[in-house]
């Protein structure tokens, strides 16, 4: 029987097909997507405009057997727009080779795997980045990924398109990280700088988040008073239930995300100290209960404000966690959880965090790092980079004097970071004095209410500035859209010289704010020069394009001075809390607007109850119960994120993978990372699927044939996976009976199988039964030339020699000099004279 029938092709493209709308394609990629609608009606139903925006870069997974790609180029392509298709290599070699892809066009193209990186440059992909024009989109095959080679892919080019777009985010100087800069100024009030050198000689130890934080929190406990402790501010819930308190925590990110996996940092007492850098999400900064040190420049434009201080260093919070401990002088550094690759079961942080809460995470790639234990475990793009760079500042720091030691085996081996376990590890068994090191360097600190004047003088200085800036802009504006006839000369030469003066003014006398202002209007200046320029500028063009310069300065103008006014109004409310009777009034208006609820709690400790007018008391409670409610709220976006990684329906095309390779190591991480799956019941049936794959991997089908039947049991989404390792173990094992049963519910679940239930119908003798499977193929497919030949021969073999010539016949009408048709035909014949 394995000479006869082979299952390998169990999960291949299946045939091409015609649907009843003219749509050519491979049946497997899209089974009965185009059944209903054609692929052009689908299209439009299922993408609408996406596609379809001027000055983008899309780089699409799948082209659903090229149809996608055809119904683009029927289309009139946007201005300035391109399409990167990236198919997994076997797909693409058979669109090549049935020519579905169509004639070469210079906006859009279709490349494999290892080609896209350079198509990305050629396409001149950090243009686009530059404007936030890159997009990620999945054609419909990807979506369902009938044969496991599109979810991998997907995975792994969402990641790659995140963290270019986190880089090239941060090459233009965000305006996320000034907006909060601005936003910070009332409170970053302390330059980080003032410790400085402050623990030379030391130990600091270093929490960050990944899953070997749980083996150190003991040692952390234990040797608690012998080193300093800095923690990154994601694990502060994981700390407060160890009954740890940090010396330092640190936080940098700008974003609401990093409030969410860090607002239980606001539960620590004032002896910890929050260092932050001048970017920080504003809700942790203004919230802060205790002393806090900023990174950086306080203000974005030249100030005597501006003093020389440290600055963090990135991308992550580690980084700079690391580079403070160097700058505050400790001499031997300690990484606890810094580990930037998962589990082999696939979580990626330490008991506590959101992502553990989650699930382990399955839509893993197939990147790999060593690990300080020498065995390799999975990472994700953005933790490659951050090994990367993390390797980089460890070996400047290790050349500058810094010893720096990871305890953890599973944590990814590192430059310059030597592995020792914790029992090997010797501390000094002198404790650190934290207290008495901070007040000596930190007592004598201003930060009260003639730094407020200060700071409230230099943003009304701005204000005005840019105020003059918003009013040119306009000015501009209107003399540009008045400049020019319909022919497209200008009209007065008068209009110009006033043009070019006030472009004068934004360079001399408004020259750093107007370089400010770019920055915030940056994404429209940049679309004045387009990666790509399709057609001539018209008058008219020439017109809006100086339109929308002007309107780009305005839109810049008018974003920072919003920040401004609402940096004033900040510092206002902040100036109040330095009097002994402040408007309260203004206070809760303030914090109603920042949602830093928890103010309330400084102004309680602050001014005590006794100087608390009574007529807010209510105002006061409600803000205390929406502090409360923020902060025990687990129902956040990050949690959403975090589980949507740990979605059971990427087990399917995980596991598949793994199974086609060979895998089986991390076939039984898989495994494991199940049994710790919060929905055990909805976990059964990939469970079941994962012990049948490891047991036919192992060569125990009996084994696998029993994990396999509890999945047809359960009848759900596996089925076909399981009936298909089935009749695949029935084949090869000379098993007729259940290959058989196996190949007819396939057959009924996907008509792609049907020649295989007519083969073995055949080798079992059952010619009629086989005759009618192939036949009903064949009005599914009839472009199938292969089967037709098998139906044919198969007539022939059972003597039934008019319905040979019948299929023969329609074969040679398609393809006249079909050789092997040919070659059956006079066989057919000889034997017909022969019998």
């Amino acid at each position: 029987m394995t000479e006869t029938i082979d299952l390998a092709d169990e999960q291949a493209l299946g045939p091409l097909t015609t649907n009843a709308f003219g749509d050519r394609y491979f049946f497997n990629l899209n089974r009965h997507a185009f059944d209903k609608l054609g692929a052009a009606a689908l299209f439009e139903t299922k993408f609408g405009d996406l596609l379809f925006r001027e000055d983008e870069l899309n780089i699409v997974v799948g082209t659903d057997s090229g149809m996608l790609l055809q119904y683009l180029r029927g289309k009139t392509l946007p201005k300035g727009t391109r399409y990167i298709f990236i198919e997994p290599d076997r797909v693409l070699q058979a669109l090549l080779s049935h020519d579905l892809l169509g004639e070469t066009d210079e906006r859009i193209v279709c490349v494999g795997p290892g080609e896209w990186p350079q198509t990305l440059q050629k396409f001149k992909a950090a243009d686009y980045f530059y404007i936030d024009a890159v997009k990620s989109v999945n054609a419909l095959c990807a979506q369902d990924d009938f044969i496991d080679e599109y979810a991998e892919l997907s995975w792994h080019v969402a990641e790659v398109l995140s963290q270019l777009n986190w880089r090239y985010s941060a090459e233009l100087g965000s305006e996320a990280f000034i907006a909060r800069q601005i936003a910070n100024a009332a409170d970053n009030r302390l330059p980080a700088k003032l410790l400085a050198k402050a623990f030379s000689g030391k130990t600091v130890a270093i929490l960050a988040g990944g899953p070997s934080l749980d083996q150190a929190l003991p040692w952390v406990i234990q040797h608690r008073q012998q080193c300093v402790v800095f923690a990154v501010s994601r694990i502060s819930r994981q700390l407060l239930a160890a009954g740890i308190e940090p010396d330092f925590v640190f936080s940098v990110d700008p974003t609401d995300l990093s409030f969410d996996i860090s607002k239980e940092m606001l539960n620590f007492s004032k002896k910890t100290v929050f260092v932050c850098s001048y970017h920080t999400v504003p809700t942790l900064v203004s919230q802060w209960p205790g002393t806090m040190l900023y990174l950086g420049a306080r203000l974005p434009w030249q100030s005597d404000l501006n003093i020389k201080n440290l600055s963090s260093a990135g991308p992550t919070v580690t980084n700079t966690a690391l580079n403070m401990a160097y700058e505050f002088g400790f001499s031997r550094i300690i990484l606890c959880g810094v580990d930037l690759c998962f589990t082999r079961e696939g979580f990626t942080h330490a008991k506590g965090s959101d992502e553990q809460l989650a699930g382990p995470r399955f839509n893993l790639t197939s990147l790999q790092v060593e690990t300080n234990g020498g065995y390799l475990a999975p990472t994700s793009c953005d933790f490659a980079q951050a090994i990367k760079s993390l390797g980089r500042q460890t070996q400047l720091l290790s050349r500058a004097g810094c010893r720096i030691v990871n305890l953890a085996e599973g944590a990814a081996k590192i430059e310059a970071v030597e592995y020792l376990p914790a029992a090997s590890l010797l501390l000094d068994s002198e404790p650190v004095d934290v207290d008495s090191i901070l007040t000596a360097r930190l007592s004598s600190a201003s930060g009260g209410c003639q730094d407020l004047e200060q700071v409230h003088a230099e943003l009304k200085r701005a204000q005005h500035q840019v105020k003059a800036i918003a009013k040119l802009s306009a000015n501009a504006r209107q003399i540009n859209d008045a400049m020019y006839r319909s022919e497209g000369t200008v009209v007065s030469f008068k209009d110009k010289k006033n043009l070019d003066q006030i472009e004068k003014k934004f360079k001399r006398e408004y020259r750093q704010y107007s370089r400010l202002v770019k920055k915030f209007g940056i994404r429209s200046f940049i679309k004045l020069t387009k990666p790509f320029d399709d057609a001539e500028w018209s008058a008219e063009e020439a017109r809006q394009l100086g339109n929308v310069y002007y309107d780009a300065y305005a839109e810049g103008a008018n974003k920072l001075l919003a920040l401004i006014d609402a940096a004033i109004d900040r510092v206002s409310a902040r100036r109040q809390e330095q009097m002994p009777q402040p408007d309260f009034a203004q206070l809760l208006a303030q914090a109603e607007t920042d949602r830093s609820y928890g103010r309330v709690k400084l102004w309680r400790r602050k001014f005590g109850e006794e100087s608390l007018p009574a007529g807010f008391a209510a105002e006061f409670a409600e803000m205390e119960r929406r502090y409360a409610d923020v902060l025990s709220d687990r129902n956040t976006k990050h949690m959403a994120r975090a589980k949507s990684h740990s979605n059971l329906a990427a087990v399917k095309h995980r596991a598949g993978l793994l199974f086609k390779h060979r895998k089986t190591a991390e076939l039984r991480d898989l495994l494991a990372a199940l049994d710790k799956h919060e929905q055990q019941q909805a976990a059964n049936c990939y469970r079941f699927l994962v012990e049948g794959y490891l047991a036919e991997l192992q060569e125990c089908p009996e084994d696998a044939l029993d994990a396999y039947q509890r999945v047809v049991d359960l009848g759900d989404a596996l089925l076909e996976e399981a009936l298909a390792r089935i009749a695949a173990i029935g084949v090869s094992h000379d098993d007729g009976q259940t290959a058989r049963l196996a190949l007819e519910c396939l057959s009924q679940l996907n008509p792609v199988y049907l020649p295989f239930y007519a083969e073995i119908q055949r080798l079992q003798q059952d010619m009629v039964a086989a005759i009618d499977s192939y036949a009903a193929y064949i009005g599914q497919f009839p472009q199938d030339v292969l089967v037709q030949m098998k139906l044919a021969a198969l007539y022939g073999e059972c003597r039934i020699y008019d319905g040979a010539d019948m299929m023969l016949d329609y074969i040679l009408q398609q393809k006249p000099d079909y050789a092997a048709a040919l070659a059956l035909k006079r066989h057919l014949s000889e034997q017909k004279t022969a019998g």
